[in-house]
C-alpha cells in the first residue's frame, strides 16, 4: 500500500513538471534569444536558417519596363537591318583581307555588288522624287546647270550693285593700313577705283602715321584699330556715319567684285540665305 502511494506521488510530480514546462516553453525560448516557438518552423517575418523560399516566377524576374516595351517602328527596324548589313559586309571584307582565298574574295565582291546595286536604286528613286516634287527641288533656289547659274549670277550682281549704291548715303569704308605695307599699297588702288565707280567714301586710317600715294592725307589711328581688334593690315571695315555701326568686311588684298559681294552678304542677308 505504501509503495502504491509512492508511485502515485511520483506520477503526479511528473505530470506537474510536464504541465509547467509546456506553460513556460515560450518563455524559455525567449530567454534563449529566440522569439518564436521553434527554429524549425518557417516564419518569413523572422530570421531562421530553415525557411525554404520559393523562387520568383519567370515573369516576375522580368524588368517592368520590358513588359511595356513598345514594338519597334519601321524606321527603327530599318536601322537595325542596315546596321546588321554593314557589320556583315565589314566582316566579309575583313575576312577577304586577312584570308584572301578566292572564295572569301568572291563572297566579299558579291556583297559589295549588292550594296552598289542598292545604292543605284536609291539614287534613281531620289532623282525621280526631286523631278516630281518642286517643293523639294533645291535647284530652283541654287541652279547647277550653266544656264541657271548665269541667270543667278546676273540677279546677284544686280542686287549687290544696288546695295552698294544704297549704302553710299550712310556708309563708308574705313581703310586701315601702314605706309610700309606692300599689300596696303595694292589695296589702296582697288579702293580708289571703287570710289570712282560707285561713289563710296573711303576713310584711310594709318597705323604708323605715314600715307600712301592714293591717300597722302590719311588720318592717324586714334585707338579705333585697337577697339576693333585690328592687328593685321590691310583691313577694311564698313562703317555707318550716323549710328556708328562697324562691320569688318575683310583683310588682305581683295578684288573689287569680292569686296562688293562681301558688303552685300554682310548687310543684306542672314547666315544660310545664299546656300
Amino acid at each position: 500500500m505504501a509503495s502504491q502511494r509512492t508511485c502515485c506521488r511520483a506520477l503526479i510530480a511528473v505530470a506537474m513538471a510536464v504541465a509547467w514546462w509546456v506553460s513556460h516553453s515560450s518563455w524559455a525560448a525567449t530567454s534563449n534569444g529566440i522569439d518564436y516557438p521553434s527554429a524549425w518552423e518557417c516564419d518569413a517575418t523572422k530570421f531562421n536558417w530553415y525557411c525554404v523560399v520559393e523562387p520568383p516566377a519567370e515573369d516576375q524576374k522580368l524588368d517592368p519596363a520590358a513588359k511595356t516595351k513598345k514594338p519597334l517602328t519601321k524606321e527603327e527596324q530599318a536601322l537595325q537591318r542596315l546596321e546588321q548589313w554593314k557589320r556583315e559586309l565589314e566582316a566579309k571584307r575583313a575576312l577577304s583581307i586577312m584570308e584572301p582565298t578566292p572564295e572569301n574574295v568572291k563572297e566579299y565582291i558579291k556583297e559589295q555588288n549588292k550594296l552598289m546595286q542598292t545604292a543605284s536604286v536609291y539614287s534613281d528613286v531620289w532623282r525621280r522624287v526631286i523631278w516630281q516634287s518642286p517643293d523639294l527641288n533645291y535647284e530652283l533656289k541654287r541652279p547647277v546647270n550653266a544656264a541657271g547659274i548665269e541667270v543667278l549670277k546676273k540677279e546677284r550682281k544686280s542686287a549687290e550693285i544696288k546695295t552698294l549704291n544704297d549704302l553710299t548715303r550712310e556708309w563708308g569704308i574705313f581703310f586701315f593700313f601702314r605706309s610700309d605695307c606692300p599689300f596696303c599699297h595694292r589695296m589702296s588702288t582697288t579702293l580708289k577705283l571703287m570710289t570712282e565707280l560707285y561713289g563710296i567714301t573711303v576713310f584711310p586710317v594709318s597705323l604708323d602715321g605715314g600715307g600712301l600715294p592714293e591717300y597722302p592725307q590719311a588720318k592717324p589711328d586714334n585707338g579705333l584699330a585697337s577697339a576693333l581688334g585690328i592687328t593685321q593690315v590691310p583691313t577694311m571695315v564698313l562703317g555707318n556715319v550716323k549710328d556708328r555701326r562697324m562691320i569688318i568686311v575683310g583683310s588682305g588684298v581683295v578684288a573689287i567684285d569680292d569686296l562688293i559681294q562681301r558688303i552685300y552678304v554682310l548687310t543684306q542677308t542672314k547666315p544660310g540665305d545664299l546656300y
